[in-house]
C-alpha cells in the first residue's frame, strides 16, 4: 500500500549527532548510550499515553453521558491532551524531540486496522445499502473529484508565485491524501443530536469506503514519482482512474474469498470449538487482518478489504461462533478502535508541538490548502448528492440542508495524517511542507469544524424531539459504538 521510506521528523544522523554532543559521548559507548536512552525515553512516552488514554475514557465517558450537545468533540480532547504531552517534551526532555517518531508504518499495520475493521463489522447494513448509490458516488467519484480540484488548484497557485510550488504528481498527491475524511467526531456530534437517519448514513458510508479511495490514489500518485514522472498529463490521469476502480473490485473480492473460507472452516469445525471462544475469535480476527496483509502484498487496497471483511464476517462468521464468542468479539473490536483512534489525536497534538523543528510551515500553502479543501470537497458533495437525486424517490430524496452538513462534516483524520507521514518526494522541503499542512488541517477540521457541527445542525433544524431521537437510535446506536460506547 505504502513504500518504506523515513518521515522527516523520523531518528536522522544529524538528530543523533546532536544528542551524542549534547551527552559528550562518542563511538560504540555512545551507541549503547543512546540505545539505552531510546528504550528509556519508549517506556516513558508509553507510560505517560496509557496515562492519557485513562483520563480521556473519563471524559469520554462523562461526555457520553452528559444530556446537552457538546460542543467539543473526544478526538479534540485527545488532540488537546497530546499538545500538553509535546509542551512537556519540549520543557522536559528537548533532547529527545531531536531523536524520536513514530514509523509511520505502525499507524498502518497496528493503529488503522482495528478502527477500520471495527468499522465495517458494526456497520447497519440496511441502512448502508439502502443509500449504497448516493455512498458510492460520494466515496468513490467525489473522492476523485476532490483529489483533482484541490491538487489542481495548489498546483496553480504555486504556479503563480505565492505558495511552495509543487510538481504535479506531488500536488495530486497532497489532493489524494488530503481528501480521506474522518467521521469519529462528526458522528459523536450526530448521535447527540439526533440527526435524521438518512444524514448519518450517508456521512458514515462514505467516510468507510473514501479512505480506501483516497490510499489507493495516494500509492498510485506516489508510483509516478518513484518513477520519476514529475507531470500529470490526461492519459496517465485517466489510467489513475480506472485503476481505482479495479483495484476497489479486488479488494472486495480478495475479502469475500478469505472470509468465505474462514466462514466454511468455522462451520465445519468440531462443534466443541465453541467452547473455547479465544480460539473463536482468534480465527476471525486473523482471517480479517489476512485479507488486509494480502490486498496490501499484491497490491490491492487494505483498507477496502478490511472494511468489507468485517462487513461479511458480522454476517456470516457470527452465526458460527458460540453466542459468548460473538460478545466478546464486539467488545474487543470497540475497545481496540476506541484506543487506537485515541492513540492517533493524540500522538498528532505531540507531534505538532514537539517535533515541530522537522516541519517546514509555509503559512501560504497552509491557507491555500484549507481554501482548496473546502472547493474541491464542495464540488465533490453537492454534485453527487444531485446526481444521487435523480433516482431517488421524493420521499427519500437528499435535502439541501443535508448536502450543507455533508460538505461541513469533511473532518480530516487518521488516514491522512499516517499517509502523509508516507509521503516521498525527491524534494526533502516539499514533502516536509506537506506534511506540516497536513498534520495542521486534520487538528483545524477536528477543533473548527467539528466544534461547529452543532451550530449548523440547529440552524438548519435537523436536531431530533426525543420521540425522533428514540427512532435515529435504532439506526445511530450501532454505528456509534463503533468509537465510543461499548469501550467505556
Amino acid at each position: 500500500m505504502v513504500d518504506n521510506w523515513e518521515p522527516e521528523f523520523s531518528a536522522s544522523a544529524t538528530g543523533n549527532a546532536v544528542l551524542d554532543a549534547a551527552r559528550g559521548v562518542t563511538g560504540s559507548g555512545a551507541a549503547a548510550e543512546q540505545e539505552q536512552g531510546r528504550a528509556e525515553w519508549t517506556r516513558l512516552e508509553l507510560c505517560i499515553i496509557a496515562s492519557l488514554q485513562l483520563v480521556l475514557v473519563l471524559v469520554a465517558y462523562r461526555m457520553d453521558r452528559s444530556q446537552h450537545p457538546m460542543l467539543i468533540s473526544e478526538s479534540a480532547v485527545a488532540i488537546f491532551f497530546g499538545v500538553l504531552f509535546g509542551v512537556g517534551i519540549l520543557i522536559f526532555y528537548p533532547m529527545e524531540s531531536l531523536n524520536n517518531g513514530m514509523d509511520p508504518e505502525v499507524l498502518f499495520y497496528a493503529l488503522l486496522p482495528p478502527i477500520i475493521l471495527e468499522a465495517g463489522f458494526n456497520m447497519k447494513k440496511t441502512g448502508f445499502f439502502s443509500n449504497f448509490n448516493a455512498i458510492m458516488l460520494l466515496a468513490i467519484v467525489g473522492t476523485l473529484i476532490a483529489t483533482f480540484i484541490t491538487g489542481g488548484m495548489l498546483l496553480w497557485i504555486g504556479d503563480m508565485g505565492f505558495i511552495t510550488k509543487l510538481t504535479a504528481a506531488e500536488a495530486y498527491l497532497y489532493g489524494a491524501l488530503i481528501s480521506a475524511v474522518d467521521p469519529v467526531a462528526t458522528l459523536s456530534v450526530f448521535k447527540k443530536n439526533g440527526v435524521p437517519p438518512l444524514l448519518f448514513n450517508l456521512v458514515f458510508g462514505e467516510s468507510m469506503l473514501n479512505d480506501g479511495v483516497a490510499i489507493v490514489s495516494f500509492t498510485l500518485f506516489q508510483g509516478l514519482i518513484r518513477s520519476g514522472i514529475a507531470d500529470v498529463t490526461l492519459n496517465n490521469a485517466g489510467l489513475i482512474i480506472i485503476e481505482v476502480f479495479g483495484i476497489g473490485l479486488g479488494s472486495v473480492g480478495l475479502a469475500a474469498i478469505v472470509c468465505f473460507t474462514s466462514a466454511f472452516l468455522l462451520k465445519q469445525a468440531d462443534p466443541v470449538l465453541q467452547q473455547y471462544p479465544s480460539y473463536e475469535i482468534s480465527i476471525v480476527l486473523l482471517s480479517a487482518y489476512l485479507s488486509y496483509v494480502i490486498a496490501d502484498l499484491v497490491g490491492m487496497s487494505g483498507i477496502v478489504a478490511l472494511f468489507f471483511s468485517g462487513v461479511l464476517m458480522s454476517h456470516y462468521h457470527l452465526y458460527n461462533i458460540a453466542d459468548e464468542s460473538a460478545t466478546a468479539l464486539r467488545h474487543l473490536l470497540t475497545t481496540s478502535s476506541f484506543l487506537a483512534e485515541n492513540f492517533v489525536f493524540v500522538y498528532m497534538g505531540m507531534s505538532v508541538v514537539a517535533y515541530s523543528g522537522y516541519f517546514t510551515w509555509d503559512w501560504g500553502f497552509i491557507l491555500a490548502n484549507l481554501i482548496a479543501c473546502l472547493v474541491g470537497r464542495m464540488l465533490n458533495t453537492f454534485p453527487m448528492c444531485m446526481l444521487a437525486n435523480f433516482g431517488r424517490s421524493e420521499d427519500n430524496k437528499i435535502p439541501w440542508s443535508h448536502m450543507v452538513v455533508i460538505w461541513f462534516a469533511g473532518l480530516r483524520g487518521a488516514i491522512a495524517f499516517a499517509l502523509a507521514l508516507n509521503v516521498y518526494t525527491p524534494n526533502r522541503v516539499h514533502a516536509s511542507v506537506i506534511q506540516s499542512t497536513t498534520l495542521f488541517t486534520v487538528m483545524f477540521t477536528t477543533l473548527v469544524f467539528g466544534m461547529g457541527t452543532s451550530p449548523v445542525l440547529r440552524y438548519f433544524g435537523l436536531t431530533a424531539t426525543q420521540k425522533q431521537e428514540r427512532e435515529f437510535d435504532e439506526y445511530a446506536d450501532v454505528y456509534y459504538n463503533l468509537f465510543v460506547g461499548n469501550a467505556l
